[in-house]
């Protein structure tokens, strides 16, 4: 995985299937990656990663399957919101379970982040699947999502 800079993050934004399959690129994530972007831009560079997609994808150097990325820095409580997306024809493959593994890697090197938190629909059994694989415990709901949570 490898987290994408500012200038690949807006033709991301903008609609561009260059570096991603184009079934990844719904409105949310659309949505997001122009916020990402804005936040980005008034940054430090050496924060980048928490406001940035990373890319998800089967071999280095090939268009993504997938992005996966922390709703920024984490809040006061050390805890990081994640999101993520995969491409509907590459789903059930295991690919959301190692990209999720390696992400929470990343974020158990960084001192400050104690661990984090997904919001889920009851109904996205797969995604629920996922995280509950990679050590994710549900805490109950929150706003029509369920809330589950990853400590360090």
């Amino acid at each position: 995985m490898a987290s994408l800079s500012l200038e690949e993050l807006g033709r991301l934004a903008e609609g561009s299937g260059d570096l991603v399959m184009e079934s990844v690129l719904s409105e949310t994530v659309l949505e997001a990656a122009r916020y990402k972007a804005f936040c980005m831009k008034e940054a430090p560079g050496e924060v980048h990663d928490w406001f940035t997609y990373w890319l998800i994808a089967e071999h280095e150097g090939a268009r993504g399957i997938g992005l996966i990325g922390s709703k920024g820095l984490p809040d006061r409580d050390g805890f990081v919101e994640v999101s993520y997306a995969v491409a509907q024809e590459r789903r059930g493959r295991g690919y959301l379970k190692e990209a999720l593994t390696e992400f929470l890697d990343w974020l158990f090197e960084c001192e400050f982040c104690m661990g984090a938190e997904l919001y889920i629909r009851e109904e996205n059994t797969a995604s629920r699947r996922a995280a509950e694989a990679c050590g994710f415990s549900c805490e109950g709901e929150y706003k029509g999502y369920l809330k589950y949570r990853y400590v360090f």
